[in-house]
């Protein structure tokens, strides 16, 4: 399959919002959540795009407290999933501030994310309970980039 990464344009929010909700569903982000991912500077945004249409969505920033580059969210749409458009996207987002450290936060029970994570040499730090609204625990992932 084909499919280019690009940096996001604000007539990306709303597919970005509707795949958000469709993916976490209870923890999806507010609408307020995405005007500010897309208006604030210090988030570099990408999206996934095959034939023109799209496809996924990632976001990263900078934590200058940790001197590290935290991927803030990451989602592909059903039909474009396990095609290698997620390990794309993730790639983009690590390398955006062209930092070595990288650090997400996952879902306890989402194994095909934790598996994309730790096939892309993520490992498992730490835990956060009840991290997210439903309930579950995040395990911290980190990575440094070679």
């Amino acid at each position: 399959m084909c499919f280019e990464i690009r940096d996001s344009v604000l007539s990306d929010l709303d597919p970005a919002l509707k795949l958000d909700r469709e993916a976490f569903a209870e923890d999806a982000w507010t609408i307020l959540d995405y005007i500010g991912v897309f208006s604030d500077r210090g988030i570099r945004r990408f999206t996934a795009v095959v034939s023109g249409k799209f496809a996924g969505f990632g976001a990263s920033e900078m934590d200058h407290e940790k001197k590290a580059v935290c991927l803030l969210t990451l989602a592909v749409r059903p039909e474009y999933r396990r095609q290698g458009i997620g390990a794309a996207l993730l790639k983009r987002m690590e390398e955006a501030f062209g930092k070595s450290a990288v650090y997400l936060y996952a879902d306890v029970l989402n194994p095909d994310a934790i598996r994309l994570y730790e096939k892309a040499g993520y490992r498992q730090t730490g835990r956060i309970p009840a991290y997210y609204m439903n309930g579950h625990d995040a395990l911290i992932m980190e990575k440094q980039i070679l």
